[in-house]
Parts: structure tokens; C-alpha cells; sequence
């Protein structure tokens, strides 16, 4: 089939030239990725990853799956090249170049997003949650970002964070390991499906935590009560932000109920998302090395 060549432009405006192959025909990974970056306005304004799918396939004219979409997307936010926001389905931007992208994104004045929100958790976590675990001296508690680590397919695999502590005892001569697992809402963004999607996770982990960014005042505190009630009901934590900037402003409404997981399930869970050097870590703690 003979290839067809035009002109059009993207949404900020700057002139693409396209290359038709035809439907039917796979694009691969790196045309997918290269089209996606044209495509990106220029301004960073934020794409919805489905709107980003939708186009991709008519700019070139065969399906993009699901699968290509994501290994594409990942594979420029692994260059820096992109950024993401959670939320709605997911929301891809263009970076200007690396360091943009390590900079914590600002807050709007009035709404913050998830991904502003990540840094805020994860100061937290490492901080008044890690302590309030009281773990003993030569314990190990390692602390990951996971919201982009993982396989692509299976819903709701992808924590924002885990929380990893293994530890001995004095006495107690088994070892423990407790994985715990955090997923991240906005203030607009938890609803029912909010909870069952941190229920989920526990497929992997032993505690599964709710994390809502939920300042006072808030109009969305009239659906506290009921997010609670589905929490406690399902054995998960929830934790409410009421001001991201300041740790000692997050409050453990509930404590989550340990989850019996399979112990080759966490395994296999904490080897796709651990560095050698975590996993090192772990294995001493666990084998009293640390002591």
C-alpha cells in the first residue's frame, strides 16, 4: 500500500507532517512514542490518556491497544521527557526537558492534584507514619514509589506507594514482613470504587491503606462518613491530608486489617518492584544480619 503524506496541525498549533500507512498496519513502540511527543501541545497543557489514545489511532490510521499506548507513554517518562497526572483516567503533559520533571509540580491555589500530592505522601510516609511503626533496631523499612512500576495489565495493580518493614523479635524467633500498600486520592477523586480499588491491591500486600487528600471545609466531606463505613467494612486504612505541606496535619481515621496474602504473591509483587539493593536490605533484616 503506497504511503499518503499530509499536513495538519495539533491542538497548540504547530504543523505536523503526517504519514498515512494504512489501516490494519502495526505501528511500533518508537512511531507510537514519536507521535504522541508531536502531538503533546507545546504549552504542557495536559492530555487525557484515552483523548491521546483516540488520536494516536487516526493520526496513524491503525488501532493503538492499550498495551502500546502505555509501553509508549512509559517509555518517554522514563526519558523525562513527559509527565503524568493521576486521576480521570490519566493525563499526560510534555516536560521541556529532565529537570522539569524532578521538580515538585506546583499545587493550583485552590486544587491540588495527585500528582502534586505524591511528594507531600511521601515525606509522610517517611516520616510520622515510619515512626509511629516503632520497628526495632536492625529492622528495615524501605519506602517506593510504585504508582508507574508494575505489569500495564490487571486493574488496579499499581499502588502509588508501598511501604515495606521486615523485622525480629527478641524473643518471637520468626521473622515478620509486612508489606503495606497506599493508593492516593485527590479531593474530588475518591468515590466507592476509590476503596475497592485499594482492596485490590491487597491481592499483593498485607495492609492496604486510602490516602485522601480531604482539606476542612471541604465539600466533599459529606461523603466522609460513607467512604469510612466501606473502609472499615473491607478492612482497609484511610488516611485523610488536610494540609499537604505540613505532615503532622495527616490523620489515620482508621487502622487497616491485616490481609493473609500468599507469601510467593508477595514475593513475586516485591521483585518487580524492588531494586537489588532493597531486596539485599530486606533479606538481612529478615535473616537477623542487620542486628
Amino acid at each position: 500500500m503506497a504511503e499518503a503524506h499530509r499536513t495538519r496541525h495539533n491542538c497548540s498549533g504547530r504543523e505536523l507532517h503526517v504519514c498515512f500507512v494504512g489501516w490494519g498496519m502495526t505501528a511500533t513502540v518508537q512511531e507510537i512514542a514519536n507521535r504522541m511527543l508531536a502531538l503533546l501541545p507545546d504549552d504542557g497543557t495536559p492530555v487525557l490518556n484515552r483523548v491521546m489514545r483516540v488520536m494516536l489511532s487516526r493520526e496513524l490510521a491503525t488501532t493503538v491497544t492499550e498495551d502500546q499506548f502505555f509501553a509508549a507513554r512509559d517509555k518517554l517518562l522514563d526519558k523525562g521527557r513527559i509527565g503524568r497526572l493521576r486521576g480521570q483516567g490519566g493525563q499526560i503533559f510534555l516536560l521541556k526537558d529532565r529537570q522539569a520533571s524532578e521538580e515538585l509540580p506546583p499545587p493550583a491555589p485552590e486544587f491540588w492534584s495527585e500528582a502534586a500530592l505524591m511528594p507531600r505522601l511521601q515525606r509522610y510516609l517517611d516520616g510520622p507514619f515510619r515512626r509511629n511503626l516503632e520497628l526495632p533496631e536492625g529492622s528495615a523499612c524501605i519506602i517506593q514509589d510504585t504508582s508507574t512500576m508494575g505489569p500495564v495489565r490487571g486493574r488496579w495493580a499499581r499502588p502509588d506507594f508501598i511501604l515495606i518493614a521486615a523485622r525480629r523479635f527478641k524473643y518471637v524467633p520468626t521473622p515478620q514482613l509486612d508489606v503495606h500498600s497506599f493508593e492516593l486520592k485527590n479531593e474530588r477523586g475518591v468515590d466507592d470504587l476509590a476503596v475497592y480499588e485499594a482492596l485490590a491491591q491487597t491481592r499483593f500486600t498485607h495492609f492496604g491503606h486510602l490516602v485522601w487528600h480531604l482539606p476542612s471545609e471541604s465539600k466533599s466531606e459529606t461523603r466522609l462518613l460513607e467512604i469510612e463505613k466501606q473502609c472499615e467494612q473491607h478492612g482497609i486504612g484511610l488516611i485523610r491530608i488536610r494540609e499537604p505541606e505540613d505532615p503532622s496535619s495527616f490523620e489515620v481515621l482508621l487502622d487497616p486489617v491485616r490481609k493473609e496474602t500468599a507469601p510467593g504473591i508477595v514475593d513475586d509483587f516485591l521483585d518487580l518492584r524492588l531494586n537489588a539493593s532493597q531486596r539485599e536490605d530486606v533479606c538481612r533484616a529478615l535473616n537477623g544480619e542487620n542486628s
